[in-house]
């Protein structure tokens, strides 16, 4: 696939799609664009660049934060939700860096990076490389840094080090964070060493939850080891919870999503992902869901506002 063909169907966003976000007829909006970047559109694909300049211009603000995305059982669509919350995040004009500290790398297959040999967190963590050496060029407005099975060893090397490990992900981030809008973490479905080094780097922290009660059981542990850690280490993240795999037609569904309301009401976010054969496929594919024409996109695009703060 050539560069042009990828950044249309992978990191572009349509002038009907920010026509709707801006809440203005796509005439007026092109007419708007048009004099905001001082030339005339010839495609109905706007570059990230050139929608930051136009949402700059019109007031909106981007944010700088650290996101990690957490959740101790697996299935519940973290990798997919961190592909396509940041992907969307980047058509909006955001400079994103993706972080995979996910042993098994499905973050960095579905970006299109599969080589083992390309340096990974632990050699940042063990001195081999500088975090600048680790950063992978996606996309302009989208860089990676990739994982491996090379990460398996992370915890152990962090359990063994005699420097301050907990600051092994925020003490690395604050060398170039200066970069990014948003720094999205995609993590393991685990409580490890690693992972509480994450928290330590976030500014908030997603848990994305689906309609299974093994699902929501991992939530109210995973909550309760945040909140040691937030303790332990004096911390002031924001936890916010994201509903995934709604599917209408089962009662589960509705049961767990209530029960998420009476119990999180404040944590959790506006937006739900409903389940659909395109959030499977995602990561898998290797190609976001804005490629395509799946409705649950629309789904995506309402959380990547709130996470923006846009919404």
């Amino acid at each position: 696939m050539s560069t042009t063909a990828l950044a249309q169907q992978e990191f572009c966003i349509t002038l009907s799609d920010l026509a709707s976000f801006m809440e203005i007829p796509s005439s007026v909006c092109k007419t708007r664009i048009e004099k905001r970047l001082k030339k005339k559109l010839k495609s109905p694909w706007l570059l990230p660049e050139e929608v930051r300049t136009v949402l700059l211009a019109e007031g909106y603000k981007y944010p700088k934060k650290v996101i990690s995305i957490q959740m101790l059982k697996g299935g519940v669509a973290k990798t997919t939700s961190v592909l396509n919350m940041g992907l969307r995040a980047a058509m909006y004009g955001a400079k994103v860096l993706f972080v995979d500290l996910d042993q098994q790398a499905n973050l960095s297959f579905a970006l299109g990076v599969e080589d083992e040999s390309l340096p990974v967190w632990v050699d940042i963590v063990e001195k081999r490389k500088s975090i600048d050496e680790c950063v992978h060029f996606i996309e302009p407005h989208v860089d990676l840094i990739p994982s491996s099975l090379n990460n398996s060893v992370l915890d152990r090397v962090l359990a063994n080090s005699n420097r301050n490990w907990a600051q092994a992900v925020k003490g690395p981030l604050e060398k170039i964070k200066h970069r990014y809008d948003l720094i999205l973490i995609d993590t393991a479905p685990a409580l490890s060493a690693t992972n509480t080094a994450v928290t330590v780097a976030s500014d908030e922290i997603i848990l994305p939850v689906n309609p299974d009660k093994f699902a929501f059981l991992g939530l109210e542990k995973n909550l309760a080891e945040l909140e040691d850690i937030k303790r332990d280490f004096a911390l002031d993240f924001e936890r916010k919870i994201l509903f995934t795999k709604f599917d209408g037609r089962e009662n589960t569904s509705h049961e767990l999503l209530q029960r998420c309301i009476d119990s999180f009401e404040d944590s959790l976010m506006k937006s739900y992902i409903r389940t659909s054969t395109e959030v499977k496929n995602t990561v898998r594919s290797g190609k976001s869901l804005f490629a395509g024409k799946s409705p649950v996109k629309a789904d995506y695009d309402l959380v990547t506002r709130e996470m923006l703060g846009f919404a």
